[in-house]
């Protein structure tokens, strides 16, 4: 059995391994400094530390949900990898513990990056479950790094004496 961590993004319900999520937040005000790609929605200060909000509606080439407004959407700060980041996703549905055995695997190359990894299917409809490791392409890891370190680098400099 493992924990997983269901959200709504557009029309889809996807899904994460609760391991890989550091945790869950309403969407608070973002920097957003210029020359930032469409899926990046801004920066978030998380106490100090400046983590990049990628846009999952954007990135996966979804229409958000319109029966919510955008000021209620949810942050889901993924804790896995050497740069972490979160991801903006129009409602966190649920926490619910399943048999990834029932998880039907994802063909290989069926998603950018081979994200999808399976399929569940939940209360009778189908959940995406994504490796969190592979949501981003390595491209796009590194554009968010050089631009959340400038973000970094500057929220510092505010700070400091």
């Amino acid at each position: 059995m493992t924990t997983i961590l269901i959200f709504r993004c557009g029309e889809r319900r996807c899904a994460l391994d609760r391991a890989a999520v550091s945790e869950v937040a309403p969407l608070p005000e973002l920097s957003r400094p210029p020359g930032t790609p469409a899926s990046l929605e801004g920066f978030l200060n998380l106490g100090g530390d400046v983590l990049g909000v990628v846009d999952a509606a954007a990135l996966f080439g979804v229409e958000r949900d319109p029966g919510i407004d955008p000021i209620y959407r949810h942050l889901v700060v993924l804790a896995e990898g050497e740069d972490p980041f979160c991801l903006l996703v129009d409602r966190v549905e649920d926490v619910r513990r399943v048999d990834m055995s029932a998880l039907m695997p994802a063909a290989t190359g069926h998603s950018l990056n081979d994200c999808v990894i399976g399929q569940l299917e939940i209360d009778g409809q189908v959940v995406h479950m994504l490796a969190a490791n592979r949501i981003l392409l390595a491209a796009e890891a590194a554009r968010i790094r050089s631009l959340r370190e400038a973000e970094q680098a500057r929220i510092d400099a505010m700070v400091a004496p």
